[in-house]
């Protein structure tokens, strides 16, 4: 552990108790066993408020529909008195299942209770209730008839590990039991906790007897039930409950671990090779006058290591809390580079600490490293808790990471879909849309407002800006040019000089990726003709000292005018007289479909005379139209018939195309594109391209070119519908990939 000579260990009256004396300090305690004989009283019915009439109305809740009111009751009670009914109950006949479903909670719910009752009663029928896809029926029966309908759910308890659910009204043995036993060890569901809140000490005088019964899962289950209630209610109500069997109960249970601190394995697990004390970062106290001593520290690592990635154990977010954040999460991040994990990309309660208490530093560090995960890699390895980190911090720099991660990352299944799930929630919560969020991500990489950024190496100093490509240029402190920044010399700060070097390194590097992703974006706005109020326009483009370079390069438009930015900053037009961006405008990229080609023709002689080169092709893009027999059809037969390189067909997910679902044996045989108004327009070929092995089949032979109303709906649309600029575009796709 390095140790800085001003920070002192902590004495342990200045930390948590759990770091000086853990639970598993006084060694493990023998259990009690004592042998108690269960309370056998007659079942009991309770209700909480409101819960009656709610169940009521649960067959209902779907589509199931009520039988008619003048409905022969008397002929249906015998319809199910004889055997015909049984016959309507047939494997994989769904209507006929339909129909009996509905009419078996007709007489139920709406017949006179007698007949509801009979029926209930009726052995033959239970196991076709079991059944039922209408989930509401058992409650329904229960909130009708209750003790009548007790039978026929507790034999569903039996096959179905989701019986619980209408046994909530119910007290007893054998219902505390079922409750026990869908008990699991990862805690309880609301409709435990809810019959144990209901009943109170008179469920819990149920359990007692088997969390004292002879170690073993059972008593495991009854354990886990018991530090539950007492999560909820305290341990006092478990003590209340035991002296109902005595003195030397509720001495047992005194013992029992109900505190979740107290759960932890036995033995304990051995740390990680590399979680040693000595040779990671020392964690400071909050104020950060005071470390963790060694001894306190292996404490946290043994919490982490019985940690799981959702459920921590429950100490440590107690000693987190008095922990400095910045050294916790530098901290978090030796321990993920110190030993990882064999199968999972970190160790669980690596993963929990990084997660909830990594900082932007900790993102910048992890987000590289997730965008080269494989698919595989993350479906095994856990890889999706990874995004939490940036989720979590909700910061800008945050929130960029995941922007690339969903745009970037390798892995399409996982990765870029947590990601793009994650940055609509970042949106909503923000009130934006997800371009408008993507907007205000960009990074200014630390440049003053007029684009710039000196570097001070101490007795020099360097100026870098950027030009119309985004290439950095460096002048030195006169003004005069350099060819690049020099390497730091003998006469420089040997701290300021190096520090300056490698930021001019990083920024290079920073500038490279912004200018290929935004340059992305703006040609994908382009063509889908999104817009921007004139407020965002100026914010977001001339106030940015990077999107205001790029935006030099564009021809822009609000309504019929269309305007370019100068290098001063200011609007001009085709004439290159000064422009006036009205408040209320849309600010837009026009197409040159929109523009025409006369404006067109204007707005290339303007920037060839002032020798301004385009970021992508805008002016000189591709323009292509519909042919006359193409207009009312769903079928672009031209391009059908062509062979193709299977790299021409990837390369098209570059342009916002998407391959289709894996198929038997792995192939893949569409790919797709999504146009700004829900069409989707598909090409299939044949044989396919194999996941794992894309040379096999090289050439593909493209079968149709077809377009439908929607992803998933298959019904035919006609590509004249498409707006002009969005045909276009398809049809430029399309001749890229079959020239």
């Amino acid at each position: 552990m390095t140790r800085d000579p001003h920070v002192e260990d902590a004495p342990d009256s200045a930390l948590p108790a759990l770091l000086v004396r853990p639970p598993w300090a006084g060694g493990i305690r023998e259990p009690v066993v004592l042998k108690l004989k269960a309370s056998r009283e007659p079942t009991v019915v309770r209700w909480a408020p409101g819960q009656r009439e709610k169940w009521l109305e649960a067959p209902y809740e779907y589509s199931l529909e009520r039988l008619p009111e003048d409905t022969d009751w008397d002929e249906l009670a015998a319809f199910f008195g004889g055997d015909q009914a049984l016959e309507l109950w047939k494997p994989r006949d769904w209507p006929s299942r339909s129909r009996f479903e509905r009419l078996f909670v007709g007489l139920v719910m709406q017949a006179p209770r007698e007949f509801g009752e009979k029926l209930l009663a009726d052995e033959r029928y239970w196991d076709a209730f079991t059944d039922f896809s209408n989930l509401g029926a058992d409650r329904g029966a229960v909130a009708r008839h209750e003790m009548a309908a007790y039978p026929l759910v507790m034999h569903q308890l039996k096959k179905k590990s989701w019986g619980v659910y209408p046994l909530a009204p119910f007290l007893d043995h054998a219902v505390a039991q079922g409750m026990i036993k869908s008990f699991d060890e990862h805690g309880s569901n609301p409709v435990q906790d809810g019959w144990f809140d209901l009943h109170g000490v008179d469920a819990v005088r149920l359990v007692i007897p088997d969390t004292l019964r002879k170690p073993g899962p059972k008593r495991e289950r009854a354990e886990a039930v018991l530090r539950s209630v007492a999560e909820r209610h305290g341990h006092d109500v478990i003590a209340d409950a035991a002296r109902h069997y005595g003195d030397e109960a509720v001495q047992a249970v005194s013992g029992l671990r109900t505190d979740p601190l107290d759960v932890y394995p036995d033995p304990l697990p051995d740390l990680p090779e590399g979680w040693d004390p000595e040779r990671l970062p020392r964690i400071l106290l909050r104020g950060r006058r005071q470390a963790l001593s060694s001894s306190a520290t292996r404490h946290l690592l043994t919490m982490l290591s019985i940690s799981e990635r959702w459920r921590p154990y429950p100490g440590v977010p107690l000693v987190t809390a008095a922990l400095d954040p910045e050294s916790l999460a530098e901290f978090a991040w030796a321990l993920y580079e110190a030993d990882r994990h064999p199968k999972l990309w970190a160790f669980p309660g690596v993963q929990y600490l990084l997660a909830e208490h990594g900082d932007d530093r900790t993102a910048d560090r992890l987000a590289p490293i997730v965008e080269r995960w494989s698919r595989a890699y993350v479906w095994a390895a856990g890889g999706q808790s990874a995004l939490h980190l940036f989720g979590r911090l909700g910061t800008d720099s945050a929130l960029r990471h995941l922007d690339r991660l969903a745009n970037k990352a390798n892995d399409e299944k996982w990765i870029r879909k947590y990601a793009r799930k994650a940055l609509e929630s970042a949106a909503e919560e923000r009130g934006l849309t997800q371009e408008q969020l993507a907007d205000r991500l960009v990074p200014d990489l630390g440049l003053d407002a007029d684009g710039s950024l000196t570097l001070d190496y101490g007795p020099r100093r360097f100026v870098v800006g950027f030009d119309e490509e985004l290439k950095p240029f460096v002048t030195d402190q006169n003004g005069k040019p350099r060819k690049t920044l020099p390497k730091p010399g003998a006469n420089d700060d040997g701290t300021l000089a190096p520090a300056a070097y490698q930021r001019f390194t990083d920024l290079k590097k920073q500038a490279r990726t912004v200018t290929a992703d935004q340059t992305k974006r703006l040609e994908a706005a382009m063509a889908t003709g999104r817009t921007w109020a004139a407020e965002e326009f100026t914010a977001l483009f001339l106030g940015h000292p990077l999107m205001r370079t790029i935006a030099r390069r564009l021809v822009w438009s609000a309504g019929a005018d269309a305007f370019r930015v100068a290098e001063d900053g200011t609007l001009a037009d085709v004439r290159d007289d000064a422009f006036t961006l009205p408040g209320d405008a849309r600010v837009a990229l026009p197409h040159p479909l929109v523009l025409g080609e006369d404006a067109v023709r204007a707005w290339a002689a303007i920037l060839a005379d002032y020798e301004i080169l385009q970021p992508f092709p805008q002016l000189g893009r591709p323009v292509h139209t519909l042919q006359d027999d193409e207009r009312d059809g769903d079928r672009l037969r031209r391009f059908e018939g062509a062979t193709v390189h299977f790299g021409r067909i990837l390369g098209l997910t570059s342009r916002g195309w998407e391959l289709g679902e894996k198929e038997t044996g792995g192939f893949r045989r569409q790919v797709m594109r999504v146009t700004p108004d829900e069409r989707h327009v598909m090409v299939a070929f044949e044989p396919g391209i194999r996941v794992f092995d894309p040379e096999e089949h090289a050439e593909q032979h493209i079968e149709r070119v077809m377009l439908m109303t929607g992803r998933h709906s298959g019904k035919p649309f006609a590509f004249g519908e498409l707006d002009p600029v969005t045909a276009s575009e398809i049809l430029t796709d399309l001749h890229r990939l079959t020239e």
